[in-house]
């Protein structure tokens, strides 16, 4: 399979899923729908599912580096040729599971507690909330294709895990980076803010 068809794929199947975590959101949690900004959640939604690969031909510098055309869970290909930590070879668990997202919401759940934010800060914390759940729900997309794939061929193993293993993280990741963001919306209240009375 070509790289570009790859991406291809990546991307449609992040849309794919954004659009049902999205449809979610406003058949059961409208309030948080009317407060996550979509463009946000979309451009973190793709960047986890297949990266920002269709900037690349458009010549702009910063948009085109190798972190932005790459979806998040393949950056352990250019960090494991930096540093050579063999936990870093590429599908490293720490790459191919949800942890960034969700240490962006843990970060935001602590970080929008504190008293007395300013308005640039409740903005800047929105945009981090926004981006967490965007950027986990395409992560989430993209370990979705990664188990189809497992499933049709051999030999696709999170380095260091068993095949068997291998899926089992790869669907534990998928529930846990569609079902918390999803629990986290349903307790946003039209201010943006998690209401723990309910």
């Amino acid at each position: 399979m070509s790289s570009l068809l790859d991406k291809l794929l990546h991307f449609a199947i992040g849309l794919g899923v954004g659009v049902m975590f999205w449809a979610g959101l406003e058949h059961y949690h409208r309030s948080a729908a009317r407060v996550i900004n979509p463009l946000v959640f979309l451009i973190m939604l793709v960047w986890g599912a297949s990266g920002l690969f269709l900037f690349r031909k458009l010549g702009i510098p910063l948009l085109s580096h190798t972190v932005f055309y790459m979806a998040v869970p393949d950056w352990d290909l250019p960090l494991y040729k930096l540093t050579r930590l063999r936990f870093l070879i590429h599908r490293s668990w720490p790459f191919h599971s949800v942890l960034i997202p969700l240490l962006g919401l843990g970060l935001w759940l602590w970080l929008s507690r504190r008293p007395g934010l300013s308005r640039w800060q409740r903005i800047g914390l929105s945009t981090l909330r926004d981006g967490a759940i965007g950027l986990s729900v395409g992560m989430s997309a993209h370990l979705i294709w990664d188990a189809l794939l497992s499933s049709t061929r051999r030999g696709f193993y999170i380095h260091g895990f068993s095949s068997g293993t291998s899926l089992l993280w790869l669907l534990f990741n998928v529930a846990l980076g569609l079902g918390l963001p999803f629990l986290i919306a349903g307790a946003l209240n039209h201010t943006g803010r998690v209401n723990l009375s309910e």
